[in-house]
């Protein structure tokens, strides 16, 4: 019984192992696109061969530790082009890398011959355009929450969604231009919070960032007044809130981990320090299980001794 046990509870222990090792990137989320159909190239053309070359550069830059880039390939029009990406600002390096890389092959799927297109991801962003990258509020997306507030906490509800994401704006307008980010929450009961981040890309001046969150933030009312949950994408700047956590504390997280991709050792090094703390926890549960186990199996023992020789 006790080795039963005991087998049973190694089983259990080497699969959370596993899992703790090996499950410590989440996969990209897709969220949406748009493609300029206008706006059209031909296949195996000068402009195809630049759009891979600019995707392939956009890609093998998100692995440098920085949450924004942008370039340019080709020298003169029709066949130039221009691209970026932004990563959310709590996002890790190696998280930032596989969301660029995911957009990067997601849109050519997606927009297959257009010179000019966006896709976004829960935690990146890319776009790129034969054009002038200028234009920061057009197209917008608007994704929401299908559950609603509470008629009755309605008032309060959007007077405090209004603030928050007003004032979030204008910390992040006002940051430091390579980290236009923000994150906060408020309180909305004593045992609710809303949660709300906002982002524009580094390259936007504070004016320009200004514009751009006031025009997401006076989108709320029409596309998700009600909402306990909504984002609204637009090529230079996004905003989003919920009623649970969806963003990592700057709190919590620990810069210098955030600046390189681990690999190799590091990367072993950085799972042990979350793994090692939690294997031995497990181990002493496991011991205290067997032992226990271990002194159940000897009482039964006893007992059924003492049974024989009082029958």
């Amino acid at each position: 019984m006790a080795a039963s046990g005991f087998r049973v509870i190694s089983s259990v222990f080497f699969f959370l192992f596993r899992f703790l090792l090996f499950s410590t990137e989440a996969v990209p989320v897709y969220s949406s696109h748009y493609c300029t159909d206008s706006l059209k190239f031909e296949p195996n053309s000068t402009f195809q061969t630049n759009l891979n070359l600019l995707l392939s550069s956009l890609t093998s830059n998100a692995t440098e530790g920085s949450h924004f880039y942008r370039t340019r390939v080709g020298s003169a029009a029709p066949n130039s082009i221009t691209g970026l990406f932004l990563c959310r600002g709590d996002t890790l390096s190696a998280a930032c890398h596989d969301c660029v890389a995911a957009a990067a092959t997601e849109i050519k799927q997606k927009c297959p011959v257009e010179r000019e297109a966006i896709i976004w991801y829960d935690i990146c962003m890319l776009r790129y355009s034969n054009q002038s990258i200028l234009n920061n509020i057009v197209p917008g997306v608007d994704l929401f929450n299908a559950k609603n507030v509470s008629v009755k906490e309605l008032g309060r509800f959007n007077k405090l969604l209004a603030n928050l994401l007003n004032g979030l704006a204008s910390k992040a307008e006002n940051s430091m231009e390579d980290n236009r980010f923000a994150t906060g929450e408020v309180n909305l009961t004593s045992r609710e919070t809303l949660y709300g981040l906002v982002q524009c890309t580094p390259e936007l001046s504070s004016f320009y960032c200004k514009m751009c969150f006031s025009s997401a933030i006076a989108s709320v009312p029409n596309c998700c007044d009600g909402k306990q949950g909504a984002r609204v994408l637009l090529p230079g700047c996004n905003i989003r809130y919920e009623v649970y956590p969806f963003y990592n504390s700057t709190k919590s997280l620990n810069p210098p981990v955030l600046q390189s991709r681990p690999s190799g050792r590091n990367h072993v090094e950085v799972v042990l320090a979350f793994v090692i703390p939690i294997v031995g926890a497990m181990v002493l549960f496991t011991f205290g299980i067997c032992s226990a186990m271990g002194k159940q199996a000897r009482d039964v023992i006893q007992l059924w001794k003492k049974t024989v020789i009082y029958s």
